[in-house]
């Protein structure tokens, strides 16, 4: 099978695409205000256009997406930004490809086509029917129905099986959620298709990292792209900004910390494993740290937080540990090193290279966990949940899980319906349970006392 890279795969190379600068600018500009408005453009060609604007609706998306690299490659920061909300789109394009053979195209893009098969071609290589060796069917029918609602009818190619060599897909296989075969995973779409945006999102910083050494030696180039480069910052500030946690106020904040049952369950998962075992990788470390300290925690108690609980603290008083980790802590809180302020990181950020509870423990864990934490509850409320969350975490949709999870806790649904912010959980459940409580406790008495 041979298809063509889709139209709006933009790592592909686009052909003979020229612009000017004054282009530059206006093609960076309107794809911008598409990423925020999340208009997410067509995929293919609709049949009342005609060729030439098909060719030039390829040339402003090239163009801008061309322009936004170049622009965000000389701050690491942009950069992120930029690859996340590429990567946004990506995934859409991705699951709403009109056809499986498109989809294919794109795998065989990212990851190279020997790395890539379909089961007719695992099947020829090994003489072997990989359905009925391992008695599974080609489309997982019970997850049709669920594709349907999720994504829309084309997403329905998303329960066919492919084969994916095990050394491009490490998370799926440590997740047990592949049926490996000398060498081959055998995985529908739907698998690994949280997997795909991140090698795309991973080749994409690559491209750009590139790029900035292009930047660095062209000073014209450097200016061309400078109003582009700070119209990204201001949204990128701005999205940032308006962020739950970051208006979190300390007092709240301290409220929050004496309800670790709010915590979101990595953070309560990381706290037991460092009570019962005594430490945390490090990754781990700096991700408790800073929720801590978000969640109100001042630099003397975390200090002495991590003295009673770490085995780091055997055979040395409170003083000595203080100094042999005080560094560390004051840097979380951007009192030495560079002097930043640093908050947690973003639940995708955990997903992919800190602890996320519902991407790096097994799923039998999880259920367990949900049924004792829940016990009081109604059953068929409970099981409810679970059958909702075993989908989402079957189809990698590990913040939509946490979200369902919340809901679980406290009764309220989250916008958006995934989590993006460990904060922003915990400020959310405290609000439910507390601030809200309190809010009409004071109506309550002021009318009293009128």
């Amino acid at each position: 099978m041979s298809t063509e890279i889709p139209d709006w795969f933009v790592l592909k190379d686009p052909g003979d695409i020229s612009l000017d600068v004054e282009s530059w600018n206006r093609y960076a500009n309107t794809r911008l205000d598409r990423l925020i408005s999340e208009d997410l453009w067509i995929i293919t060609k609709p049949s009342w256009m005609s060729e030439d604007e098909w060719f030039q609706s390829k040339v402003e998306e090239f163009g801008g997406h061309t322009s936004l690299k170049l622009a965000v490659s000389q701050d690491p920061r942009l950069t992120s930004w930029l690859i996340e909300v590429e990567g946004d789109l990506f995934e859409f394009r991705f699951i709403s490809s009109p056809s499986f053979e498109q989809k294919m195209s794109v795998l065989k893009e990212l990851y190279s086509q020997e790395n890539v098969k379909l089961i007719s071609e695992i099947n020829k290589m090994f003489s072997i029917d990989i359905f009925r060796r391992f008695n599974i069917a080609e489309v997982d029918t019970r997850s049709v129905k669920y594709a349907k609602s999720k994504y829309g009818t084309s997403a329905t190619d998303l329960n066919r099986k492919v084969a994916i060599h095990y050394t491009k897909i490490p998370s799926i296989v440590s997740a047990k959620r592949v049926l490996l075969y000398k060498g081959w995973g055998i995985v529908t779409l739907a698998d690994i298709r949280l997997a795909v945006k991140r090698e795309f999102e991973k080749q994409l910083r690559e491209v750009i990292e590139r790029s900035k050494e292009l930047v660095e030696q062209d000073e014209g180039l450097k200016n061309a792209i400078k109003p582009i480069f700070d119209r990204v910052a201001e949204i990128a500030r701005s999205t940032r900004l308006s962020k739950d946690f970051l208006s979190l106020g300390l007092d709240e904040g301290v409220e929050i910390l004496s309800k670790p049952e709010l915590f979101p369950p990595c953070i309560q998962e990381l706290i037991g494993i460092l009570k019962s075992e005594g430490h945390l990788a490090h990754l781990e470390n700096w991700q408790l740290g800073t929720f801590l300290k978000r969640a109100g925690m001042a630099v003397e108690e975390q200090q002495r937080f991590w003295y009673e609980s770490s085995i780091d603290n055997i055979g040395i008083s409170f003083e000595e540990f203080k100094q042999r980790v005080n560094y560390q802590i004051l840097h979380i809180y951007g009192k030495v090193g560079r002097e930043v302020d640093y908050n947690p990181p973003s639940c995708k950020t955990c997903i992919n290279n800190y602890y996320c509870y519902w991407a790096h423990k097994e799923s039998a864990k999880i259920i367990e966990d949900i049924k004792t934490r829940f016990e009081d509850r109604k059953g068929e409320v409970v099981e409810t949940a679970i059958e909702d969350i075993s989908k989402l975490l079957n189809g990698q949709q590990y913040q939509r899980a946490c979200a369902r999870y919340f809901t679980l806790l406290t009764g309220w649904t989250v916008r958006g319906n995934h989590i993006n912010q460990m904060i922003s959980f915990t400020r959310q459940a405290y609000k439910r349970f507390y601030a809200k409580k309190e809010e009409e406790k004071e109506v309550k008495e002021s009318n009293e006392d009128e």
